[in-house]
């Protein structure tokens, strides 16, 4: 048997033993489809890898966060959250009230000052009396304070500015108290009177000014102090969202420094696609780690370059949502040819 290694079907493959085959032709247009398609899908993942890195070479991108002007709201005096009156999602107006606080010890301080007041034609041995039992329960009430919090302390859910804070009531208490003492050995009791009339003005004011309001208008993005919560001066009650226009956090690659500059043109692309025009407003001062959500699956953790930028057109305010995460793209990047040669 002769093994032949050309056969005639090589130069006429739609005829077999003479005849015509009729489907042939289209048989064989069927097997050089298939062979390419499983080329393609041998290749797909080759061509898109050097597709992305192709692009990458081309173009800057960078992720992103919207950043929106805040105003933190904060207690003026030490005291008690009586009441929140509004919640998140809010929308006020500048002067809207939005927590109520009260201040029980300078009420009480102030009922006492003007029991006293009311009863000022009592004899005055009856009236020091009262006074001194007064002034003894808070004298007391401020040890008690001051033996809490050191407790608090030892436990570690105090600190020491607390324990120092406790311990300058109880030392103003006793100052108050000895003061009543040698009002009444040296027969100041007139003068005594004056000083209290004072102090329950000055009771009256700081508790008409407890209440926190709005500085200026905007919409309510977090509520942090509680009903019932004791605060200081400074703790913070909540914050809202200013007015103004969005901002842009973007942490860019060191390597691409060249686009932190003022001025330099940038497009975001939004979550639902879209893609806005923006702008860089100063240089990058910092370099921070990326947040969790907005690093590439196994990629390790970086830092990139905090440029800030701003939108070039008003946002949208279905989009006007603090620390979203969106994409932003540069103009093309410089690639030099030759190795710059």
């Amino acid at each position: 048997m002769k093994i032949r290694f050309r056969s005639p079907k090589e130069h006429h493959p739609t005829q077999d033993n003479g005849m015509q085959v009729l489907y042939a032709p289209g048989k064989r247009l069927a097997f050089k489809l298939r062979w390419y398609l499983i080329l393609c899908l041998i290749l797909l993942p080759a061509l898109w890898l050097v597709g992305h890195y192709g692009l990458a070479l081309l173009r800057v991108e960078a992720p992103a966060l919207v950043r929106l002007p805040t105003l933190e709201v904060r207690a003026m005096q030490p005291g008690e959250v009586r009441a929140l009156r509004v919640q998140v999602g809010d929308h006020v107006q500048a002067g809207a009230p939005l927590v109520d606080l009260d201040n029980p010890d300078w009420r009480l301080r102030l009922s006492l000052l003007q029991a006293s007041a009311v009863n000022g034609n009592a004899s005055t041995a009856g009236l020091g009396a009262h006074n001194r039992a007064v002034l003894q329960s808070l004298v007391d009430r401020a040890a008690k304070k001051v033996d809490d919090t050191r407790r608090l302390l030892a436990q570690g859910a105090a600190t020491r500015g607390e324990v120092l804070e406790a311990q300058n009531a109880l030392d103003s208490r006793e100052a108050e108290l000895l003061a009543f003492e040698r009002s009444l050995s040296g027969g100041a009791g007139q003068r005594y009177e004056v000083q209290q009339q004072r102090e329950g003005q000055w009771l009256q004011e700081q508790l008409a000014r407890l209440d926190v309001h709005a500085s200026e208008a905007g919409r309510v993005a977090e509520v942090i102090a509680a009903p019932g919560e004791n605060v200081g001066p400074g703790t913070l009650l909540m914050r809202l969202e200013r007015e103004g226009p969005a901002q842009l956090w973007v942490y860019l690659d060191p390597k691409d420094v060249e686009h932190s500059t003022p001025g330099s043109a940038l497009d975001v692309r939004l979550p639902n696609g879209d893609w806005v025009g923006a702008e860089v407003i100063s240089n990058a001062e910092s370099a921070n780690p990326l947040p969790s959500d907005l690093r590439k699956p196994f990629s390790s953790p970086a830092r990139g370059l905090m440029v800030p930028a701003r939108f070039t057109q008003p946002l949208d305010s279905e989009w006007r949502i603090d620390s979203l995460p969106v994409r932003v793209r540069f103009a093309d990047r410089r690639v030099p040819l030759f190795g710059g040669l």
